[in-house]
């Protein structure tokens, strides 16, 4: 039980990736203290982590808006006396249009949530994290900042500053004993990435394990990390086996890309 007697934050615990983070977290003995924009997806998880004997709490939470965000940490906070890690995995996809079309007004609203949301939750947890003498933030980039694809400019560039914002915290929150390190999935066998699968097969004719293998060609592990792959990552960032790190960018992409 790494993270017996912690009390972890995540945001945008939604049906992939942040569900999986939050009952990972739960799995190793956290009390989990989950925020999204969807209640009703928040209590079936919460009761989900509470029928396999762990403790989670939900709070409905935007994290465009400072406040919620506020409230979301100190729901943990004054509930629970500490706050030890907060994972965000909230975030606004891209539009998929050239940057000659696109209106920047389209960019600036994925930059309120993949960056500004995520750095609204950092700033409300650096009170309870430095009264403490610790804490991890662990904030979920991706490996498009590493291979910037088309028509995705606008999450690209949004979950690049994300990693600078991260290093200059590192820096700047060391001293308190606070961590802040990032994750960079790549491909993740989740909910959207199997609908992407079975849309493109049926639109190219072709089977679902045809368009599986061309994404997993360049992949050396020879296959899709999962959504449980990356939210393990989040465990280990969360708990002290990493507490030697920070300013770090661990990629989770099965050796697409090697940094």
């Amino acid at each position: 039980m790494l993270l017996s007697g912690r009390v972890c934050v995540v945001a945008g615990v939604g049906s992939g990736l942040g569900r999986e983070v939050a009952v990972a977290l739960a799995a190793e003995g956290a009390t989990v203290v989950m925020g999204a924009r969807t209640g009703d997806y928040l209590d079936q998880v919460a009761a989900e982590i509470a029928g396999s004997g762990g403790t989670a709490r939900a709070v409905v939470t935007n994290v465009v808006h400072a406040d919620q965000c506020d409230r979301l940490v100190s729901a943990a906070a004054d509930e629970f006396g500490r706050v030890d890690a907060l994972v965000n995995c909230a975030y606004r996809p891209d539009v998929f249009q050239s940057f000659e079309d696109v209106d920047l007004e389209t960019w600036r609203k994925i930059m309120d949530v993949n960056l500004f949301g995520a750095l609204h939750l950092a700033k409300a947890a650096i009170g309870p994290m430095k009264r403490q003498g610790e804490g991890s933030i662990v904030f979920v980039s991706s490996m498009v900042t590493r291979r910037p694809p088309p028509l995705q400019g606008g999450y690209a560039t949004s979950k690049g500053a994300l990693n600078t914002a991260a290093w200059a915290l590192a820096a700047e929150l060391g001293g308190y004993g606070i961590r802040v390190n990032t994750i960079l999935p790549g491909w993740m066998w989740g909910p959207n990435v199997e609908l992407f699968v079975t849309m493109t097969a049926r639109q190219r004719g072709v089977a679902e394990q045809e368009v599986v293998d061309e994404i997993t060609a360049n992949m050396p592990l020879g296959r899709i990390p999962t959504d449980g792959d990356v939210a393990g990552a989040a465990v280990f960032l969360a708990s002290d086996l990493s507490r030697g790190m920070t300013g770090q960018t661990v990629d989770v992409n099965g050796g697409e890309f090697f940094a």
